[in-house]
């Protein structure tokens, strides 16, 4: 018997935009689970479902998070600081 393959080729925006908020979520959490993404304070919450201070405050942790880099020694050592205060 004949064996045949299909190949789809999408991008990954396409395949995202189809999902709905519970495939997102579900794909979000595979991609933690992965290690593909870091996990953030234990839960991922949609853009609707922040207030204006929190998506301010997730935006600021996501640039000192992808621009560490960036930072200085002493910018590092206050930002240890403050997590170690925390723990």
């Amino acid at each position: 018997m004949p064996d045949f393959s299909t190949e789809i080729d999408i991008e990954p925006w396409e395949y995202i935009s189809a999902c709905s908020n519970r495939e997102v979520d579900e794909l979000i959490n595979t991609l933690i689970e992965d290690g593909h993404l870091d996990k953030f304070n234990g839960k991922v919450v949609s853009k609707g479902d922040a207030s204006l201070m929190s998506e301010e405050w997730d935006e600021a942790l996501a640039k000192i998070r992808n621009s560490k880099h960036l930072l200085s020694i002493d910018d590092e050592n206050v930002i240890i600081n403050i997590a170690n205060k925390l723990v």
